[in-house]
């Protein structure tokens, strides 16, 4: 398992003191892979490991003049720690350190199995800044975006938010005191922003570049899933138009293909199939659905009123020329003119 961070630190459970946090008996080694949190004692040698599936929530906080970070599982189950360089007291904390763990920890618990694009120090407002004091409401965390979803998680506040690819309906990029910002809506109409911060900083310092950069990322795959889909449904009724020519010549066809088709669950297949045993005189001959000469024409019908060709049609696709969102099934761009 590759180790994404491991320092010398404190760690203690349950609500910390200041003389527990400092004891000799709290000190050891933060170890943290994909998968696992642990920490091991060095004076007993004890191990103590967290699934890094079972964290509900994490943040920084400074306390005792230590930067720790206090991590949750479940509620009021809570472990407080810090990482600090070799050789160090245990009554000093490192900043840079413990800022590079919560980082891992974000990556770690957000990124759900998917490889990740990007992710940088950021700031966050639920709905849009305000021209005033625009710095002072702004959440600061750290953000990943994957081929799936963008996450934040704030620092110093329980805050996080993920939003996934596909429910993104807008994005745009904005101004606020000529510096650059993004502004998400999603499908039910909720609106996030966000903005890059320099992640060397220990300040609110804005980072255009990376704001532009992560804007640009955010948009490709969005246009990434968007095309993945599209394929999706057309290969899902690519399937279906082969179930009916099937049909057209045999009253026989596999269990399998059928799954196929359907893009569903196991079980949500076999109740289909033996609703529609009832209704279309199926009968299943070990890895075939044997369907009744006379219902083939009535079962076709269902399928073409169930799984239209529509569910493409609808979709809509962005012109490569001037960004707009068109029909799928044009072939002409109707703002720009340009072929799609």
């Amino acid at each position: 398992m590759v180790i994404l961070f491991e320092c010398y630190g404190n760690f203690v459970s349950g609500k910390a003191s200041y003389f527990s946090l400092i004891s000799k008996k709290s000190r050891g080694t933060i170890t943290l892979t994909e998968r696992v949190f642990s920490f091991r004692s060095l004076k007993d040698q004890i191990l103590f490991e967290i699934n890094v599936s079972n964290i509900t929530d994490f943040v920084i906080k400074k306390q005792f003049n230590l930067h720790t970070i206090e991590l949750t599982i479940d509620r009021p189950n809570n472990y407080t720690f810090y990482p600090h360089k070799i050789g160090k007291s245990s009554k000093g904390s490192s900043r840079n350190l413990t800022e590079s763990l919560f980082r891992e920890l974000t990556r770690a618990v957000f990124k759900r199995g998917y490889p990740v694009l990007y992710e940088t120090k950021a700031g966050f407002w639920n709905g849009t800044p305000s021209e005033e004091n625009w710095k002072s409401i702004m959440k600061e965390g750290f953000l990943i975006l994957t081929e799936n979803a963008i996450s934040f998680k704030s620092v110093e506040t329980s805050l996080n938010h993920t939003e996934v690819i596909t429910n993104i309906t807008e994005i745009h990029r904005e101004l606020i005191d000529s510096i650059p910002y993004f502004i998400i809506i999603n499908s039910v109409n909720e609106i996030t922003s966000y903005i890059a911060l320099k992640s060397e900083s220990f300040l609110s310092k804005e980072d255009e570049m990376k704001t532009n950069k992560l804007y640009e990322l955010i948009n490709q795959a969005k246009d990434y899933k968007e095309t993945e889909q599209i394929q999706k449904k057309k290969k899902r009724i690519d399937l279906l138009h082969k179930i009916q020519s099937m049909l057209e010549v045999s009253n026989r066809i596999k269990l399998d293909t059928m799954k196929r088709a359907l893009n569903i669950t196991e079980k949500e297949f076999f109740d289909k199939i033996f609703k529609w045993a009832k209704k279309f005189n199926f009968i299943i001959d070990g890895d075939e659905i044997v369907v009744d000469y006379n219902s083939i024409s009535r079962f076709i019908n269902n399928l073409n009123n169930s799984f239209q060709v529509s569910d493409i049609a609808s979709v809509k696709v962005k012109c490569a020329n001037c960004r707009k969102l068109v029909d799928y099934s044009a072939k002409i761009c109707p703002y720009c003119g340009k072929e799609i």
